[in-house]
């Protein structure tokens, strides 16, 4: 239950701040999800999972500057689907590497760079410097919850004296 209570007030901070800024406030949910989700809560990924979510929004911003020219190439019907398709295959086979190897850093960047920059959340509908920024920075500030409630749950259950078997989750525990 301490657990859960800080992961609450933090992310009823992020909401705070991010009303009182004008951020957008559901980007950040990605990158902290990520934190645990892909990661298990291992800081040691963290590079990794900054490494990701900075590849996949690389990817998704050539899919908006190549989509005119594979337009011209393949016509409307076919551009996005192999431009999409280079992309998730890009990312897939990147998992045979050591450090460019977290793939749904690469999915959840790359999908919510699109929903950030066509869902009107970017104030605009054309890449440019400011809104990349302002996404990665969203995206950063949810690694920086996740590394934050990953270090307070840590500390939390060690002052309570839970052993450290005990403060495994079913996601530490599996086998398959």
């Amino acid at each position: 239950m301490p657990v859960a209570a800080i992961v609450g007030i933090l992310a009823a901070l992020w909401i705070i701040v991010g009303v009182k800024f004008g951020l957008v406030l559901w980007v950040p949910f990605l990158s902290w999800a990520l934190f645990f989700g892909a990661g298990a809560g291992k800081f040691s990924r963290v590079p990794k999972e900054v490494i990701g979510l900075l590849g996949g929004t690389i990817a998704a911003i050539l899919v908006v500057w190549l989509l005119p020219v594979f337009t011209q190439y393949l016509g409307s019907f076919w551009a996005l689907p192999a431009l999409v398709f280079l992309a998730g295959f890009t990312i897939v086979m990147l998992e045979l590497t050591n450090w460019f190897e977290l793939a749904p850093a690469y999915f959840y960047s790359f999908a919510g760079f699109f929903a950030y920059l066509f869902g009107g959340f970017a104030s605009t509908t054309t890449v440019n410097s400011q809104m990349v920024t302002m996404f990665v920075l969203l995206l950063l500030a949810g690694t920086a919850l996740g590394v934050i409630s990953g270090f307070l749950r840590k500390t939390v259950l060690n002052a309570l004296g839970v052993p450290p078997e005990q403060q495994k989750t079913i996601f530490d525990k599996e086998t398959i």
